[in-house]
């Protein structure tokens, strides 16, 4: 498999890499056990909220794995108390009989992975919205442009837009016949009489 270095390398220059997904999740917390990582161990709060089959997950682990996973299901029930998240990982522990000892350091260690990742989650959410959005912008944009303007005068406004120099005759073009609209178009006045004409037209 690739390593991280290399994927993120190819991602900057846009060579987006794909891998299939884990499913059922089972799949990726045994992943995430056989690695005997405990930076990447850190990341089994995050999954196991989704609900997971104990007794799978145990035939495919060794003795040692699975101490390290019943470490982390105590610990991620606490946290989920703390942090108000719907789980059934009390019923899980109970019937398995899970036991495992945990020190406050460790708990303090997955629980600052956990709020990081969430935060992390939501950041990036929020980047997605964002993108979404300022795309939508642009569509309506164009959508307009379009409208007013021939693919023309479309592009000149773009190389202006972009600081792009224009050539001389582009320029003398813009003068010639996209100035006055433009100005036009930033009339205040205009803009409430073309507001007016919207609202008034759907009484009519």
């Amino acid at each position: 498999m690739a390593s991280a270095k290399l994927i993120k390398s190819l991602e900057k220059i846009g060579f987006l890499l794909e891998f299939p997904e884990y499913d059922p999740i089972e799949e990726e917390i045994i992943e995430i056990l056989k690695e005997n990582n405990e930076r990447i161990t850190l990341a089994l709060p995050l999954l196991l909220s989704y609900g997971f089959d104990y007794a799978i997950i145990c035939k495919k682990i060794n003795s040692k794995q699975k101490i390290e996973f019943d470490k982390a299901i105590l610990i991620a029930e606490r946290i989920y108390k703390k942090e108000n998240i719907i789980n059934n990982l009390k019923e899980t522990i109970k019937k398995n009989k899970i036991k495992a000892a945990f020190r406050d350091n460790e708990y303090e260690r997955y629980y600052d992975s956990f709020k990081e990742a969430r935060l992390n989650a939501e950041k990036e959410e929020q980047k997605t919205i964002e993108r979404q959005s300022k795309l939508r912008l642009n569509l309506d944009l164009n959508k307009s442009l379009r409208i007013l303007f021939s693919p023309a005068k479309i592009r000149i406004m773009d190389k202006i837009f972009n600081h792009q120099k224009l050539t001389n005759t582009e320029l003398k073009y813009y003068y010639r016949a996209i100035s006055n609209i433009d100005k036009a178009a930033l009339n205040p006045t205009l803009q409430d009489y073309l507001k007016i004409i919207e609202i008034t037209k759907k009484e009519i």
